[in-house]
């Protein structure tokens, strides 16, 4: 497929002027500033159906759905052509909206053999709801997709409403990667190559012990300085029990600090 150098931008979210349309706008905004093209689409504009499983499998070799659906033509269309990707989804229950997910597994379903987007730069953003749960399992998804499909990704920013004004600087700052890689695409030497690229991203192994962890974190560095001592204190103890090997108590002390965590932030915010 021949693609320009247009890094696209795809929201993933019913909500056209929220979170996700705000951090993909912002990552679209530092790729424009670097001297990429960009375009924006809301994915609520064009919701793919549902992958009817269709045998015989003819869509590997035709490369068209064997069901009308304008959607999944647009979008496919768009993604086959651009010189790289912002993919931009809330995270509902610890997971990726349906709409999100509508498209990947048709494009899986297509695709997947050809490979027609192989090296294509991608960023995924997942933007958690106001716990910030699932900020990690929410974008595992997204870079299924985007290993699948032999995508070369850039680290996955996770968002959350504690961490969002730097997770908009670091938006900022991978829209400026890939707009000097769009429309250079770096294809895998192989399939080993490839797995092990995605195997050293950050934050996609984390444990749902660790991800916990890294929201408690990641909402005490939002606090002010004199918040409670006692936040820190129990993250250190939960590290400290996790070396002892006790990985429950471990995890509730995590628990402590968030909630205590979330508790000052709130506090502040009013």
């Amino acid at each position: 497929m021949a693609e320009n150098g247009t890094v696209l931008g795809l929201v993933g979210s019913p909500n056209r002027d929220g979170r996700t349309y705000q951090m993909v706008a912002t990552a679209l905004d530092g790729a424009a500033k670097a001297g990429a093209r960009v375009e924006m689409i809301q994915v609520a504009d064009h919701v793919v159906g549902a992958c009817k499983d269709c045998l015989p499998w003819e869509c590997k070799d035709t490369l068209r759905c064997a069901y009308p659906d304008p959607a999944f033509e647009h979008l496919s269309g768009r993604l086959l052509h651009c010189g790289a990707l912002v993919l931009g989804a809330p995270i509902y229950w610890w997971d990726t909206t349906g709409m999100v997910k509508y498209l990947i597994l048709k494009m899986f379903r297509v695709y997947a053999r050809s490979a027609p987007l192989v090296g294509l730069p991608a960023l995924g953003i997942g933007v958690a709801g106001g716990t910030g749960n699932g900020l990690v399992s929410g974008l595992r998804p997204l870079y299924h997709f985007f290993q699948v499909l032999q995508m070369r990704a850039l680290e996955p920013l996770p968002v959350t409403r504690f961490n969002w004004k730097s997770a908009l600087a670091r938006a900022a700052e991978l829209g400026a990667v890939l707009a000097a890689h769009a429309g250079a695409r770096q294809p895998f030497a192989g399939v080993e190559d490839r797995l092990l690229w995605y195997d050293t991203l950050p934050y996609l192994g984390l444990t749902r012990a660790g991800e916990r962890r890294l929201l408690a974190a990641l909402t005490a560095a939002a606090l002010p300085e004199a918040a409670s001592a006692a936040i820190p204190r129990h993250l250190a103890a939960a590290d400290a029990l996790a070396a002892r090997g006790e990985p429950l108590r471990a995890l509730q002390e995590i628990t402590r600090a968030y909630e205590k965590g979330v508790k000052v932030f709130d506090g502040n915010l009013g």
